[in-house]
């Protein structure tokens, strides 16, 4: 008769598509030992039998029992990386889709993109704030919001770094929002949502909010990015960007002159790594002297305050209306083609030396985005060498 016993020198096999029913523990067989059985029926008929309904049981459930060397395995878990690990960029060459129903269209343009000297996707998805100003509720994008994952990951393996910055603007409503504590509440879970989805996609930029002075009011603002932050770096290990809109009340015959607000450098940039300004020509007519004067004038002034809170740089966005088509939270002169170029080149001959990153509005966006016309050759060719 063959006794099953629990031994240390042995180890289990199981066919791969079974699961072994015996112990997890190694069980081998017995020898026979007719000193101990004397007194047992010694038919060889029955041991037969029963021999072979034990080899035909264990067949059945999928495991054989092999005597061996029994050896040292380790188990200790390895932390398994993520598939793209971020880019340390020395200088953002950026293109910004504003409009989420396009995102789509940059993935077959990567290529492009790549050829015209870019090598970052800004991607705002709107936050899920429930409450608008005057207490209307407000339509959420969510579709919009759940492709920033995937896009995030094509254009990685495109070669193209990611800027997630969530946004409050949605199409048809105004950015601001209703300062109260449920709304506050409400934005930091978004930014901490976001911050935690920029770190599995390993994004090289994140902003906690997108321009959110314009969002929240000056002084808002400063409370709730001293609330955020300490969060938002739980969840998010890459460069920080404080995004803001400069001179909010500045008209284009204003801009530049002593009266014009200051309320950007009214904000408290500690714990971010780069300060970005979302600037654009605005008023009826452009003066383009003028216009070099204030945004000449207002990269100085940032680059002032980045120094006093220890940033590592500053970045700025801009763009401007070719034709008076689509829509967008942004009014400003219509320039045409050549007008659009020319707002381009002299944008990046100001910017380059003060800033560590350009980003331009719109790739397809109507009235706006570069993808086939002249400031698309003009952005391309500013940013060789950079």
């Amino acid at each position: 008769m063959i006794k099953l016993l629990r031994m240390d020198n042995s180890r289990t096999y199981c066919r791969p598509d079974r699961r072994c029913p015996l112990s997890t523990q190694p069980l081998v067989l017995d020898r026979y030992n007719p000193r101990q059985h004397a007194r047992r029926p010694k038919s060889a008929f029955l041991f037969a039998a029963f021999l072979a309904a034990l080899i035909f049981t264990t067949f059945a459930a999928g495991c054989n029992e092999e005597p061996t060397v029994k050896t040292t395995v380790e188990t200790t878990p390895t932390t398994r990386a993520p598939a793209y690990q971020r880019q340390s960029i020395p200088f953002f060459r950026g293109i910004d889709e504003p409009r989420a129903d396009s995102w789509q269209d940059l993935l077959p343009d990567r290529e492009r993109l790549r050829q015209d000297g870019f090598n970052i996707v800004s991607l705002s998805p709107p936050v899920l704030i429930t409450q608008r100003a005057g207490g209307k509720p407000r339509i959420i994008l969510e579709g919009e919001a759940g492709s920033v994952p995937g896009l995030a990951e094509e254009l990685h393996q495109g070669g193209l770094a990611v800027f997630i910055a969530p946004t409050t603007d949605a199409p048809g409503y105004k950015p601001e929002i209703e300062v109260t504590d449920a709304t506050l509440k409400q934005l930091t879970e978004d930014a901490t949502h976001w911050a935690e989805t920029a770190e599995l996609q390993q994004a090289e930029l994140f902003s906690p909010l997108a321009e959110y002075n314009l969002a929240l009011g000056t002084s808002a603002a400063n409370r709730w990015s001293a609330a955020v932050l300490p969060l938002v770096k739980e969840k998010y290990h890459g460069s920080l960007v404080a995004r803001v809109v400069p001179d909010i009340s500045a008209t284009a015959s204003t801009a530049g002159a002593a009266s014009a607000p200051r309320d950007f450098e009214q904000l408290d940039f500690r714990g971010y790594d780069y300060l970005m300004l979302d600037v654009y020509p605005k008023g009826e007519t452009l003066d383009q002297a003028q216009f070099d004067l204030y945004f000449d004038d207002l990269l100085k002034r940032a680059k002032i305050i980045a120094g006093r809170d220890g940033l590592k740089g500053v970045l700025v966005q801009f763009g401007g209306w070719r034709e008076a088509v689509g829509t967008d939270k942004i009014d400003g002169p219509v320039l045409g083609e050549e007008g659009q170029a020319l707002l381009a080149e002299r944008a990046m001959q100001l910017a380059k030396p003060q800033v560590s990153g350009i980003f331009w509005r719109g790739w397809t966006l109507p009235g706006r985005g570069a993808k086939g016309f002249k400031v698309e050759d003009t952005l391309g060719r500013n940013f060789q060498g950079l």
